[in-house]
């Protein structure tokens, strides 16, 4: 789906009430930031990926009522809504943020991705379980270093009460 640019509040409102269940997703920008200008390729391929979700744009010094309308402050900010109501909010250049929440909130996938039923690895019929001693020796390498010191230490401990 292309890209809205926001002209006006009752444009806003036209759209979001045409678009109850859908995710609308406004970014609010203006021509002088830099960060908006860095995260806008972002945005726009957001765009082309999710062709069920709503993207518009707000210049806030082209229609400050609408940038009014969400109290936005800072630049970039996006505003995540379902139909009229605000969802979420990611102020800053965020990219994760912004494609995390524009996944989170649509509804089904991305155009050309198919979704499982379940998620995660699984097991198979039949299939070899994992070692509990393998597990184990992975979970002492895993340790963080104080706690290895810990245990290097309470070892030695252990040794030295044994051998006097």
């Amino acid at each position: 789906m292309s890209i809205t640019n926001l002209t006006s509040t009752s444009q806003l409102n036209g759209i979001l009430s045409s678009s109850k269940d859908k995710l609308s997703v406004i970014d609010f920008h203006a021509t002088w930031c830099g960060p908006c200008h860095a995260i806008a390729p972002t945005f726009e391929a957001l765009a082309k990926q999710y062709k069920n979700v709503n993207f518009l744009k707000c210049d806030v010094d082209a229609t400050p009522d609408v940038a009014a309308m969400y109290s936005v402050s800072a630049m970039p900010t996006f505003v995540f809504l379902k139909g009229n109501t605000k969802v979420d909010v990611v102020r800053g250049v965020n990219r994760s943020a912004l494609e995390e929440n524009v996944r989170k909130y649509s509804s089904g996938s991305p155009a050309g991705q198919t979704t499982g039923a379940f998620s995660g690895k699984g097991q198979t019929l039949g299939g070899t379980q994992p070692s509990p001693i393998a597990g184990a020796v992975d979970g002492v390498t895993n340790l963080n270093p104080q706690a290895k010191v810990l245990l290097a230490m309470v070892g030695a401990y252990a040794l030295l009460w044994y051998f006097s």
